[in-house]
């Protein structure tokens, strides 16, 4: 009987060990999707667009794409070495927030709530019809009102469909 309630205990302190870890994880705090929201199938060198949706941990931000120059990580998004696609022209999506950030001493731009960034690309001329997995980094920085955690990167890919026609 002593046993189980060690064994027992044991297994409680380690799930609430995890339970810690994960909350401390930039993962958790933010929770990063892709998709191409494009025709479900896309035809060689026409254009479409990757949409990277950020959902945030109440009490959570993640910096915006823009920042002042010695400021907190900006959101950075790229598309990894591929054959499939490649960057035609500049993000768009969600508003971030203007806040004035006090440890900084000047306005940062930020996501407190659920946001999406459009990311236009170019399928590739000459491309093999079949999918085609898309990878995707994501770098970030999350911070609440008493903590920042150290700025992350994450790798993502979404499929795409290449048809045989032009």
């Amino acid at each position: 009987m002593k046993l189980r309630t060690v064994v027992a205990t044991a297994l409680l302190l380690s799930h609430g060990v995890v339970q810690t870890v994960r909350a401390d994880n930039p993962e958790e705090v933010v929770r990063w999707t892709i998709s191409a929201s494009s025709a479900a199938t896309l035809a060689r060198g026409s254009p479409a667009s990757l949409d990277l949706s950020g959902e945030i941990q109440a009490g959570w931000h993640v910096y915006g794409l823009e920042q002042h120059p010695g400021g907190p990580t900006a959101l950075r998004i790229t598309i990894d070495a591929n054959t499939s696609i490649t960057a035609a022209g500049p993000t768009s999506g969600s508003v971030p927030e203007r806040v004035h950030d006090t440890h900084f001493g000047f306005d940062t731009q930020l996501y407190s709530h659920p946001f999406v960034i459009h990311l236009p690309v170019r399928v590739t001329a000459g491309l093999a019809a079949g999918r085609k997995l898309i990878p995707v980094s994501v770098r970030f920085q999350a911070c609440s009102d008493r903590e920042c955690l150290l700025p992350r990167t994450v790798h993502l890919s979404v499929p795409i469909d290449v048809s045989a026609a032009d």
